[in-house]
């Protein structure tokens, strides 16, 4: 089973549900080699095994199946992860043994990590018998979302088309960055490859893609964490020799530090400032 047929294998089983929901992590990041906009030429891979789908809230049930029975019924079996009271659901194909692929649900979290009683405010019933993990910063790859067709990749043309949500690279970018500090070493490194491998896709017209946070910072809350994403960008990516670029090209082929330095520091350079903050 491949990367890219399990996407498709979860992902057609909840078709109905698509509309509702917007595919984040680092899936996200390969679709976009296929979006209209993007650069078609020679780009760097980094493969993932995790289906991160993202949803605003509540999700309506859409005929006779939840996402939950759907998900089952198509052999991906729920795990609870995490000693929590309130454990993270994670699915996994029943046919596979300590298997790399899952899908996961997530929820943005407003306000406050710990509900009034003390405890951690971690999961949001999104469905009856459906919870996803709520994270800070999430609300943002929800908005001005792109779409992407599976007929478009190669491994998918002979399959029935499905049309996917993604968010836009901007958010997508803006969000990885925000998230970084709070990221597992391993998780960390990969965000910095997806951050490149993201920029390469528009790298023939990254100056017109990164004006679009004129239109795409809209709140108060978002000015404030658009300055901080700058000031991070600033302090991991710009110059070869920081975390950023040193550990994202370890993951890789035929891509250097300098190369993934250069890359950040061009998009950033073009980002609004006086406009926003």
């Amino acid at each position: 089973m491949t990367e890219i047929k399990f996407l498709y294998r979860a992902l057609k089983s909840i078709e109905p549900y698509l509309q509702d929901l917007i595919l984040v992590g680092g899936f996200a990041s390969l679709l976009y080699s296929v979006h209209e906009k993007t650069d078609k030429g020679d780009n760097p891979l980094l493969i993932t095994y995790d289906v991160d789908l993202a949803s605003e809230g509540e999700v309506a049930i859409k005929g006779e199946k939840s996402i939950h029975e759907s998900l089952e019924d198509e052999g991906l079996k729920c795990e609870l992860v995490g000693k929590f009271e309130e454990p993270i659901l994670k699915y996994y194909p029943t046919e596979k043994t300590d298997s790399e692929y899952y899908v996961e649900f997530l929820a943005p979290l407003f306000g406050s990590e710990t509900k009034r009683n003390g405890k951690p405010d971690l999961t949001q019933k999104i469905q009856k018998d459906l919870s996803a993990q709520k994270l800070r910063y999430l609300d943002l790859l929800l908005h001005d979302t792109w779409t992407v067709h599976t007929s478009n990749l190669s491994d998918l043309q002979e399959y029935p088309d499905l049309a996917i949500k993604l968010p836009h690279p901007c958010m997508y970018i803006m969000q990885k960055m925000l998230t970084l500090s709070k990221r597992q070493p391993l998780d960390r490194n990969k965000d910095y490859a997806y951050i490149y491998q993201t920029l390469t896709y528009f790298r023939k017209d990254l100056k017109s893609l990164a004006h679009e946070y004129e239109k795409l910072i809209s709140n108060i809350t978002w000015r404030k964490w658009y300055s901080r994403f700058l000031d991070i960008a600033l302090e991991v990516f710009d110059s070869p020799v920081k975390d950023g670029p040193v550990e994202g090209s370890q993951l890789l082929d035929d891509v250097t530090p300098q190369m993934i330095s250069s890359a950040v520091m061009n998009f950033v350079s073009n980002c609004p400032k006086t406009q926003i903050v």
